[in-house]
């Protein structure tokens, strides 16, 4: 077998293979004597039909065979001689297939980059040092506070910037479905609303009825309204008032855990700093990355940039429709979304290459309870249980996915562990 191979790139090849004759024949003479045993051809009995009258017969179906018999098993063991590792399908760009003739055909196709590592280890960083202020602590526990809020219906009360009315909404836009919703629950100033819409609210009571059209602006968010006008008709069953917690000893007490007020204030300093310590991680890890890929350009193969540009368009694509849109409706530019999809997608399949690189050159493994870890850990995380979770892995060609994304993760944990990491004053 004769095999000609041409770098078009450093990760796109050009391959043309010559199969001798004498090993298409053996091939085409295998495949008669199978069909010679299973056909039913009147006037012989099965298996006994001469060798003329099933090359005859079936000289269509032999030929297709014969092809896709000797081309698949030649493409692989070339690959295998050559020392290639193919990551996509081959591309037939030429094939000549004619008896007694050699079997000559011609493809093209992508495989991973060879990359040699520089120096991935001791690299410099700087990251922020930790600073949680009394204004940050005061605004969770202020955001704590308002979670706790009790909504206290009002005999007689008007509605004012703050108060939430439970009422009754028809909607009717110029163009569109009219719509009704019963007992929705209305804070009275939230930006959610247009200001025009708050105003009609104001001093509202239990028991009131009233009609009112607002006009919604073009870039309104809500497609449904943007850009119409909208009569409505609201009937008011109650409004409440929001009573706020006292930021006290006590108000800490009913959280369970702590014996005063100081003592949930250190409990959200810890967390807040908790936070800024995993930001910052994240942030030191981002910049090592960044390093590494500035550090190893590599020619990246378009089949796994196109495979990483569609699984993001098809995630977003899952998002969305979550969100309640309906994307057929939506009108949106799937050409300038993916065009835009198109740099992060390389900067991710980058840095793929580069981290696998890491963790061959360190011989890193992952084992069956770090996998299992992170099993149970996601398990969580999705609400699912973790044998259901394996399950879907299995079902989906196994947990390697999984096992790759932990040896990236393992590597970037090297790099930076050895990593000379200054903080910032």
């Amino acid at each position: 077998m004769k095999i000609t191979l041409n770098d078009l790139n450093d990760v796109k090849k050009s391959m043309t293979v010559e199969v001798p004759p004498e090993i298409v024949d053996k091939e085409r003479d295998s495949l008669i004597k199978s069909y010679r045993a299973k056909a039913r051809i009147p006037g012989f009995r099965q298996g006994k039909a001469p060798v003329s009258v099933i090359r005859s017969r079936f000289a269509k179906e032999l030929r297709e065979e014969v092809r896709e018999r000797v081309l698949t098993r030649a493409y692989a063991e070339a690959a295998k001689e050559k020392g290639l590792r193919p990551i996509t399908d081959p591309v037939l760009d030429e094939i000549r297939d004619e008896e007694g003739q050699p079997f000559t055909f011609k493809t093209t196709f992508e495989v991973l980059p060879e990359i040699e590592l520089k120096n991935y280890k001791e690299l410099e960083a700087r990251e922020r040092k930790i600073a949680v202020g009394d204004e940050e602590v005061t605004q969770a526990l202020e955001e704590l506070r308002q979670s706790r809020t009790q909504l206290v219906a009002e005999e007689g009360r008007k509605a004012t910037t703050g108060d939430v009315i439970v009422a009754d909404i028809a909607g009717t836009p110029e163009e569109g479905e009219p719509f009704n919703r019963e007992r929705m629950m209305i804070e009275l100033g939230a930006s959610d609303n247009l200001p025009a819409f708050n105003e009609q609210l104001e001093m509202l009571g239990g028991g009131d009825e009233k009609e009112f059209s607002v006009d919604y602006p073009a870039e309104y968010p809500a497609e449904e309204l943007a850009g119409k006008s909208v009569a409505y008709k609201i009937t008011v069953h109650e409004v409440k008032r929001k009573e706020l917690p006292e930021l006290d000893d006590e108000f800490a007490k009913d959280l369970g855990e702590f014996d005063d007020l100081e003592a949930l204030k250190g409990r959200i300093r810890e967390d807040l700093e908790a936070r800024q310590r995993r930001e910052i991680d994240g942030e030191v890890r981002q910049a090592l990355l960044q390093k590494l890929l500035t550090d190893h350009p590599v020619a990246l193969p378009e089949a796994l940039v196109e495979q990483e540009i569609r699984q993001r368009l098809e995630e977003l694509a899952r998002n969305l429709v979550m969100q309640g849109m309906d994307l057929q409706q939506a009108g949106l530019d799937w050409k300038d979304i993916r065009a835009k999809q198109e740099e992060p997608a390389r900067k991710s399949v980058h840095a793929r290459l580069l981290l696998d690189a890491v963790a061959r050159a360190e011989d890193l493994k992952i084992s069956d309870e770090e996998l299992n870890e992170r099993i149970e850990h996601d398990a969580r995380h999705m609400g699912q249980n973790p044998a259901e979770l394996r399950k879907r892995l299995d079902e989906a060609g196994g947990p390697q996915v999984l096992v790759s994304q932990l040896l990236r993760e393992k590597s970037l944990d090297l790099i930076k562990s050895s990593a000379n990491i200054s903080t910032e004053e």
